[in-house]
């Protein structure tokens, strides 16, 4: 077994296309310097197709997250072409299947992801920007509240938790009206098995009383949605952004959330009021909830967003 070390002059073969490992951006002259970024569950490399030139990310798990229920996403969402907010075109599993001679070699690229480069800012990273914030609209807000909690909806109507919500992982087109969601391996899907390691969300998005199976349950986006939901609502107000901590990339943080401490929380609750009372009512439902199921459905969201702002 070779253990996998990539390097600048490596080539891997994927589906008859041919990749290099792309330089790091600080090192562009070290041979064994690659563009390389750690995150909790995997190691995401950028590649690049030597016929095309198209920019692609592999996303190599971390031993605890590597099994095959990245395969059986990726078979649901070619199945439910409906779920356009997940990138479907140019997204491989490898297994021994669709890479056997890759995965012969290295073992530890099983169930590892190629997928297009996303080099665009996702919803946290706008928070951490405080140019883009400054020019985040009110019109612009409930344009992607109304974006996400649709797709949100067309989820749950499935029975399909993403099961880690947060703003990282949504990244909004620039003119919010559409979105994509990133990292859905570890989904909870109805009638399949679990994955390995049960999600229990990302810090500022995370319930305080997770049943056994943490997020990956038919209900797990519930929570962690509404507190995404409620930052694309109030981002916007100048009141709010002064209230949260400088630097954050999320409006609560982790032990702030279901208490009354949030520097934040009453200035968002009369945003939200200001913007429908229908909105403040569900988000007070989410913030006093005691599981999972107590939340309202995506449904009760989307409803308001399209009835109290449009016609």
């Amino acid at each position: 077994m070779i253990k996998f070390q990539p390097y600048r002059e490596m080539f891997l073969q994927i589906k008859r296309m041919t990749f290099e490992f792309m330089p790091h951006p600080l090192f562009p002259d070290d041979p064994q310097a690659i563009f390389v970024l750690e995150g909790g569950t995997a190691f995401i490399y950028q590649l690049r197709d030597l016929e095309t030139q198209r920019l692609y990310a592999l996303k190599v798990f971390k031993p605890a997250y590597r099994d095959e229920h990245s395969m059986r996403v990726t078979e649901f969402l070619v199945l439910h072409p409906e779920l356009h907010v997940f990138q479907i075109e140019g997204r491989v599993c490898l297994t021994r299947y669709s890479a056997p001679d890759l995965v012969q070699t290295f073992p530890e690229l099983e169930y590892a992801i190629l997928m297009p480069w996303n080099a665009s800012l996702s919803w946290a990273g706008m928070m951490l920007n405080p140019q883009a914030s400054a020019c985040y609209s009110r019109e612009q807000a409930l344009m992607l509240a109304r974006a996400t909690a649709n797709a949100l909806w067309n989820l749950e109507a499935l029975g399909v938790a993403h099961a880690d919500l947060a703003g990282s992982n949504l990244v909004p087109s620039q003119d919010g009206q559409q979105l994509q969601l990133l990292d859905p391996e570890g989904m909870f899907l109805p009638g399949k098995p679990l994955p390995k390691k049960l999600s229990q969300g990302s810090p500022g998005y995370q319930h305080r009383h997770l049943g056994p199976q943490g997020q990956c349950c038919r209900e797990g986006d519930r929570f962690a949605g509404a507190i995404l939901l409620t930052e694309l609502l109030t981002w916007w107000n100048p009141r709010v952004r002064a209230r949260v901590e400088e630097h954050a990339e999320t409006l609560f943080r982790q032990e702030e959330l279901q208490t009354r401490d949030a520097p934040c929380w009453p200035v968002v609750r009369d945003t939200l009021y200001t913007l429908s009372p229908k909105l403040l009512a569900l988000f007070d439902q989410v913030w006093f909830s005691q599981t999972l199921a107590d939340c309202p459905p995506f449904s009760a969201w989307s409803l308001i967003l399209l009835s109290d702002f449009t016609g």
